[in-house]
């Protein structure tokens, strides 16, 4: 799709989600770095301490699913808010989710820091949308 190296991190409790999200990827990306999580603590520890997380060709794209055991994706983008400004600022977030509530689109559409509420599977037509 593109020559620009892409960031992306991933996170979603199941792996296979994850696994396919990577192939896809990098089948439609010369150059993308991927960062993936199935725990989204861990996600959120990777978010806080990475030192230089941005590719000089923009922000890292953050695919969050939200329903997940522990802490859910809404619980995640709330302690992701606590963050300082120059961590925040340097993230895209789509919700990539196989919901189909209403009120979970609309909860994503009305939080400023979600770009987009995206429906699983990831495929190429939401990498257009998301990329033009």
């Amino acid at each position: 799709m593109t020559h620009a190296t892409k960031r992306f991190l991933l996170v979603d409790d199941d792996p296979n989600y994850n696994f396919i999200n990577k192939v896809l990827l990098k089948r439609s990306f010369n150059e993308v770095h991927i960062d993936d999580f199935t725990v989204p603590e861990e996600g959120l520890e990777f978010i806080k301490s990475e030192t230089s997380p941005n590719s000089p060709n923009g922000k890292t794209i953050l695919l969050l699913d939200i329903n997940m055991p522990i802490i859910s994706g809404w619980e995640f983008l709330k302690a992701f808010e606590l963050f300082d400004a120059s961590i925040k600022d340097q993230y895209n977030i789509y919700i990539l989710s196989s919901s189909i509530d209403p009120s979970d689109m609309n909860r994503a559409n009305s939080n400023p820091r979600v770009i987009d509420f995206l429906e699983k599977p990831l495929n190429k037509e939401i990498l257009l949308k998301i990329f033009g």
